[in-house]
């Protein structure tokens, strides 16, 4: 249940059958899905060269959303949901 944010390095994203989907690079994030309340892993990440990530945890998350404004919370959820979604439809790789 952790966010990753690539700070350097290529990450490929794999589905269920082991078919990369994707490929991400600096500045770009993986695991959004599991990050969300209640959420699950939907997709696998594989390295293809060495990288750096910022890593998040998901109870670290919670716990500074539920002290901030409660309008936080759900922009914060928006745009983790927006992530997952561009993430999702990326034409799979040849």
């Amino acid at each position: 249940d952790h966010l990753y944010f690539i700070q350097e390095g290529i990450v490929q994203l794999l589905d269920a059958q082991g078919t990369v989907f994707a490929q991400i690079t600096q500045g770009e994030s993986f695991g959004e899905q599991a990050f969300l309340n209640g959420g699950i892993r939907g997709a696998s990440a594989q390295a293809l060269n060495e990288v750096s990530c910022t890593q998040i945890a998901s109870a670290d998350a919670n716990r500074f959303l539920s002290e901030a404004s409660p309008l936080l919370v759900p922009v914060f959820e928006a745009l983790l949901l927006q992530q997952n979604m561009h993430n999702a439809l990326r034409s799979p790789m040849d």
